[in-house]
């Protein structure tokens, strides 16, 4: 038997941990122990008054090859065939070697928000159903992660992983929103033409986080754009505008927007590059977790 470990982020982000060394659960069942004046220990009374953790630890290697991160949740992995062994899909972010790899699990994959969750999958990779492959699914949160090497073999890198299984944290989200999704590539909106072409704002369209838990879907008002030059004057300092909308209510809940901005360059001013964005969701308890262009390829503006 062959197996796959897949762990996965608010069901929108898939690593797959494919030289892994070892896994252990520890299944922690606390009880205290009170022993009797003049009793032998079968007389100890033995209190259960907390309830059971299970907490996972798993290690894998770090090579300097590179390796695929999928915008995906576990519905979208599929059997190929032609490998024999299930296959991420969507939107791949490659990365090239062990400090990019390191990199991105310190600031993508670890928990930094409340609304953050996560599910880990070991898979059969000989059982093309689906459905069969699954040999072992836990929701919860990451505690921590560990990244080591010595001078013997500074190429690879081991890895450690602390996961405790826990109830997901979405229904204590104080109503704020997850990060959206963006469904295809910002532009500016634009009026005029050659030298009187001008840039009125930038059109975004995206999708509200799907999996929250029941009647927990924050009811949305509006959206939040920061917006700032990649380079050159203006490049340092983001600038935010906000424009109010009424929610969509039907999943997958899609909506394209166009964000009103009076003070982006035109063309004919001599800039030719681009603008980083960055996007949040608003609701009546304030301003979602944003979605950073550092994290996602959609999220530059190229020029008209």
């Amino acid at each position: 038997m062959a197996y796959q470990v897949f762990l996965f982020k608010n069901n929108l982000i898939c690593y797959e941990f494919e030289t892994f060394n070892d896994i252990s659960i520890n299944k922690q069942t606390p009880v205290s122990p009170m022993p009797l004046p003049e009793e032998d220990s079968e007389e100890n009374v033995l209190m259960k008054i907390e309830g059971n953790t299970t907490t996972m630890n798993l290690n894998w290697t770090l090579t300097n090859d590179s390796t695929s991160i999928a915008h995906c949740g576990y519905g979208n992995i599929a059997y190929l065939h032609t490998v024999n062994k299930y296959m991420k899909t969507g939107i791949q972010t490659d990365l090239s070697g062990v400090f990019d790899q390191v990199s991105y699990i310190e600031k993508e994959l670890a928990p930094n928000s409340l609304n953050d969750y996560f599910e880990i999958y070991i898979l059969d990779s000989n059982e093309p159903v689906k459905s069969k492959a699954k040999l072992y699914h836990k929701v919860g949160l990451i505690q921590d992660f560990t990244f080591r090497t010595d001078s013997s073999s500074p190429v690879n890198w081991q890895a450690q992983m602390n996961f405790i299984e826990g109830s997901v944290v979405t229904s204590m989200s104080s109503n704020q929103h997850q990060p959206p999704t963006i469904t295809s590539q910002p532009v500016f909106a634009t009026t005029g033409s050659g030298t009187n072409l001008q840039r009125t704002g930038i059109t975004i369209s995206f999708k509200e986080f799907l999996n929250y838990a029941n009647d927990d879907r924050p009811e949305t008002t509006g959206l939040t754009l920061r917006y700032k030059k990649t380079e050159g004057n203006n490049s340092v300092f983001w600038t935010e505008d906000s424009i109010d909308f009424t929610a969509n209510t039907t999943a997958p809940y899609n909506y394209t927007k166009t964000i009103p901005i009076g003070d982006l360059e035109s063309p004919v001013d001599g800039y030719s590059g681009t603008y980083d964005i960055r996007l949040a969701i608003n609701t009546i308890a304030g301003r979602g977790e944003w979605l950073k262009s550092d994290s996602n390829p959609f999220l530059v503006v190229d020029d008209p």
